[in-house]
């Protein structure tokens, strides 16, 4: 990927493999350089996982780095790029990756390339500086193995080179162990001091933002974050011991064993080998281990959920987050754990405002515990560590279990199975019971869950296994009661459906789901199945909480989902009741960003947007699509719109790309490129890191939108999906298009609308089928508590997509029919077009009523007005989300709007006019936060008034940017996002 000029970088050579150093000038223009995108790995070491890693066959070390005034590493114009393993074992690479100039040339520069082809030539030795465990309990005496293998190259040549070069080459150099100072910092408050700092012991405390640590083993001199904070704080340690170290590295694998004598304390040790060949290679190994320090883990309070955010001692945690495994070997980083690697990330991390971390496993589950109820020590150890650095620097863990369904242990289906769910609860156990005290972490049960077939993930398919049968009948018991009303709703015969006993879980590809498919229609088996499925998800996500709960009562329980709704995966407005906050991974569904927060926040609970980052988009010609400014610009804005729909905060997959797995989109995906170096996406972090941290304190009673928006779900779970189209046209036109927000209900979850303040507009979006007990719910609501009921579509389908009478109660007698390519609805006197492409006369209705003279008669539609009790009934027989142009669904939704009496939140002087410019104001008890995002292609100027404290706004807004900005109650201003680059003018 191309990175533009930094002229007020500096160059810095690795200190680790030090080739350069003395040498920066004859490189260190501001030319132009790239950063190398590895996708090295092409097999999978869990073939049957789809999250599986691969062979570490490669590894890239910079060897010369752009720093920036901050001191962030932002480009590495020389890299080294070495292969351990596969067709090019013990190949070296050295790539200047810039144009070099005459002064390179006049400079020595000939010389200097010689030096780097004889360096290159001379081939890899592998070394591995590892603890044995990398945890100790106090009393423990700490273990290391320097592991060394001198690699040859593949091919009869370079055999043949091998045996005329076949001694091994002698090494020498000094081991050194530090036991490293405490830090200080007021992350994590205490419940009983009211938020005073939480120092831990001589061991470490919490690290207050900026503070640094150990620097990586393996890495050799990433340097991800050489800022000033970063290297200035935290320095002070103690050499604790130190020995020689000299050993040969040959050609077949080599291990150097090491008891360290000394005893762990609680704490953080640091462990560095220099090293230098008898060829006059020199390279610095870093590793770090702890000695367990429980009152560090047990300092301070827990992570609390609310309504809408998370509080510690009583203060808001607005999140901005951040996805972390680690750099040098991705998703193996509990087998194969560097603590002072992820020291020094974290120490990054948290001086750039980040307060969550994201990690756990996502692949190679069987491989920490291959037998049920036996978790290898090592990996727990890991884990704890990890814990630790986290601790150390005032993070907090969302430590995740499992990945797309969970692990069986032989049993036969992942989620219904008593084998497998009591050994994924034993596997819980384990490590959940070492953390019963931790302050700082909780627990994420499973990373996008698919329901219930792990070979067949992304939507749900039956495994029919006798679990899943028994429990598929009983279900369908206990919703209907008896066998004719399920062959009512089923539309089948006795002869084809006996008894409950004959029912079997649907197979997708068996419903008929399109139009054009001449299968028999299904769909009401679908439906039920589906809601199964939501059902026996929650089921289990319950057991395993309560498993939790057990061994800690307090630490919070998530499920992460990601664009599932969309694929009949578990819904967060389902899964609700079985956890403590909500999530959503908002990855590819770019002209949904809005919708994926707005539908997915249950009404009790946060919704955290829990994973979102770019994925890999490339040109026909397998170029990549976007640039990186382009991938800060879209990650920005995924974050603006994270806060605007009352989120709890976002989440970036992920700190390090990680291009150990067989998937290009991972090799693209992060904010450090493979060098260690930071992407401009990298800012968002920096950033929001730095605005939340002067906003936090606001972000508690908010006040809800007066607009709510019920998801159908009858009609999403039948064979005959509008319901996606139809909310996403709804999310367009109000949010972007309007700038109206609004909150989301469930059909099935509208016990809310009595909880809360109730929404003085409710709207149903073309849903066609809908149940009869929701609509009973929804009048009986606008009857007693009033305000208006808008419905668009037909009336009178129940939740199977059959034709009842219950239209009749509410608009008098009625007929479903089929819409025209071509329809119009009178409104106000004007004739609106509305026009259905695509296969819409194939797949949507409308509802006629009839004239006086009782005749059905063709005409344009209109809408139908009625009271209903306290409120009003709006009711447009045409499903006008499914249409294709804007205006009349516009038009219907200001009639609507200004019936019910929804205010404007904002007064839109300039700017609002612009389809592609969202605003939005997000109203809290003492202030308020307002969220701009451009999707437009020009910069343009936006104004507004805030009718509540009567302060105006203006500001530029560039193409493609954000602009957020916070308040006190009375308009004056408290934080804005990028302050050196946004000006906000108040008139």
């Amino acid at each position: 990927m191309a990175i533009g000029e930094l002229p007020a970088a500096r160059v810095a050579a690795s200190a680790e493999i030090p080739l350069l150093a003395g040498r920066e000038a004859l490189l260190g223009d501001a030319a132009d350089t790239h950063g190398l995108v590895l996708h090295v790995t092409h097999a999978a070491d869990q073939p049957h996982e789809l999250g599986s890693a691969g062979p570490m066959d490669a590894r890239l070390y910079p060897l010369l780095t752009s720093v920036l005034p901050s001191g962030r590493a932002a480009a590495a114009p020389v890299v080294l790029l070495e292969y351990a393993k596969g067709a090019f074992a013990g190949g070296r690479w050295v790539m200047i990756n810039r144009t070099l100039s005459s002064a390179f040339w006049a400079g020595g520069g000939a010389a200097l390339l010689g030096e780097l082809a004889a360096f290159a030539a001379a081939g890899v030795t592998e070394l591995w500086l590892k603890p044995g465990y990398a945890c100790y309990e106090p009393g423990e005496r700490p273990t290391l193995t320097l592991q060394h293998e001198r690699l040859g190259r593949a091919g009869a040549a370079a055999a043949a080179a091998a045996a005329a070069d076949g001694n091994a080459v002698r090494w020498e150099g000094r081991l050194r162990v530090y036991r490293e100072a405490a830090l200080r910092a007021a992350a994590l408050p205490s419940d009983s001091t009211d938020g005073a700092a939480a120092d831990g012991d001589a061991a470490g405390g919490p690290a207050a933002a900026g503070a640094a640590g150990s620097t990586s083993a393996e890495e050799e001199g990433k340097a991800a974050d050489n800022s000033e904070a970063a290297s200035a704080a935290g320095r002070a340690r103690e050499e604790i011991h130190a020995e020689p170290l000299r050993f040969a590295a040959g050609r077949g694998l080599g291990f150097e064993r090491l008891t360290l004598p000394l005893a762990a304390e609680p704490g953080f040790y640091t462990v560095e080998a220099e090293l230098t060949s008898e060829r006059g290679e020199r390279r610095v190994l870093r590793q770090g281990f702890w000695g367990r320090d429980e009152a560090l883990l047990q300092a301070g309070a827990p992570l609390r959920a609310g309504r809408d955010y998370f509080t510690r001692a009583g203060r808001p945690v607005p999140i901005v987050g951040m996805t972390y495994m680690t750099s040098d070997v991705a998703r193996k980083f509990l087998h194969l754990p560097n603590a002072a690697l992820w020291e020094r990330d974290m120490a990054t991390m948290a001086g750039a405002g980040i307060n969550l971390l994201r990690t756990g496993i996502w692949t190679a589950i069987r491989t920490m515990s291959l037998a049920d109820g036996h978790v290898s020590e090592e990996i727990l150890r890991a884990i704890d560590a990890f814990f630790l650095c986290a601790k150390r620097h005032g993070l907090e863990v969302t430590f995740n279990f499992f990945a797309f369904t969970p692990e069986r242990w032989e049993g036969a289906n992942p989620y219904l199975d008593p084998r497998s769910v009591e050994a994924q609860k034993r596997f819980i156990a384990a490590v959940v019971a070492r953390h019963r005290a931790s302050t700082h972490v909780h627990w994420d049960l499973i990373n996008e869950p698919s329901m219930f077939d792990p070979d067949n993930l992304w939507s749900p398919h039956p495994v029919r296994d006798p679990y899943e049968i028994a429990a598929y009948r009983s279900w369908l018991r206990e919703r209907h009661g008896d066998i004719e009303t399920l062959q009512e709703r089923w539309n089948m015969t006795p002869e084809q459906l006996p008894s409950f006993d004959a029912a079997l879980p649907p197979l997708r590809e068996e419903m008929g789901m399109n139009t054009t498919e001449m299968t028999p229609r299904r769909g009401g088996q679908w439906l039920d199945f589906v809601l199964f499925s939501m059902d026996m998800h929650n089921r289990w996500a319950r057991e395993l909480r309560e498993a939790i709960r057990q061994i800690q009562p307090e630490q919070l329980v998530t499920v992460g989902q990601d664009e599932g709704l969309r694929s009949l995966r578990p819904s967060p407005l389902f899964y609700e009741e079985a956890v403590d906050y909500t999530t959503v991974h908002s990855w590819w569904q770019m002209d949904g960003l809005v919708w994926d927060g707005i539908f997915t926040k249950a009404p009790h609970k946060p919704n955290l947007i829990q994973e979102t980052g770019i994925m890999y988009v490339e040109t026909p010609d397998g170029r990549a699509k976007r640039s990186e400014a382009e991938l800060r610009n879209i990650l920005e804005r995924k974050y603006a719109y994270a806060f605007s729909t009352g989120g709890a905060g976002a989440v970036q997959w992920l700190w390090n790309i990680n291009y150990y797995m067989d998937n290009v989109n991972e090799s693209n995906i992060g904010a450090v490129r493979a060098d260690g170096t930071q992407k401009p996406e990298a800012d968002v972090s920096y950033d929001f890191g730095a605005f939340i941290g002067q906003a936090a304190h606001l972000f508690a009673e908010r006040q809800l939108e007066e607009v709510a928006v019920v998801y159908p779900f009858s009609n999403d779970f039948s064979n005959r999906r509008l319901a996606d189209e139809a909310t996403l046209r709804l999310t367009r036109t109000l949010a972007h298009r309007m700038n109206v927000p609004f909150r989301a209900l469930g059909e099935y979850q509208l016990g809310a609308l009595a909880e809360q303040a109730a929404p003085r507009l409710v709207i149903v979006p073309s849903a066609h089928n809908f149940s009869d007990e929701a609509l009973a719910r929804l009048t009986a609501h606008v009857e007693q508590h009033g305000g208006v009921l808008l419905l668009t579509g037909p009336l009178s389908l129940d939740a199977y997509w059959r034709p009842g009478g219950r239209a009749a109660e509410l608009v008098g007698p009625s007929r479903i029919v089929n819409v025209r390519r071509e329809e119009a609805l009178a409104l106000d006197g004007r004739l609106l077009p509305v026009s259905f492409g695509g296969a819409g006369i194939a797949k949507l209705n409308k509802e006629l009523l009839p004239d006086a003279d009782g005749v059905y008669a063709d005409g344009p539609a209109t809408l139908h007005e009625r009271p209903l009790g306290a409120g009003r009934l709006i009711w447009c027989p045409l499903p006008l989300e499914l249409g294709e142009t804007y205006e009349p669904l516009e038009e219907v939704y200001r009639h609507a709007l200004a019936a019910a009496g929804v205010a404007p939140e904002l007064e839109w002087r300039a700017g609002g006019e612009l389809p592609g410019v969202y605003g939005r104001k997000v109203a809290f008890g003492e202030g308020v936060l307002y969220v701009f995002v451009s999707e437009y292609g020009a910069p343009c100027t936006v104004e507004v008034r805030d009718p509540a404290s009567g302060r105006g706004y203006r500001f530029e807004l560039e193409a493609e940017r954000s602009v957020l900005f916070a308040t006190d109650a009375a308009g004056e201003l408290i934080a804005i996002y990028r302050p050196d680059e946004v000006r906000v003018e108040v008139v």
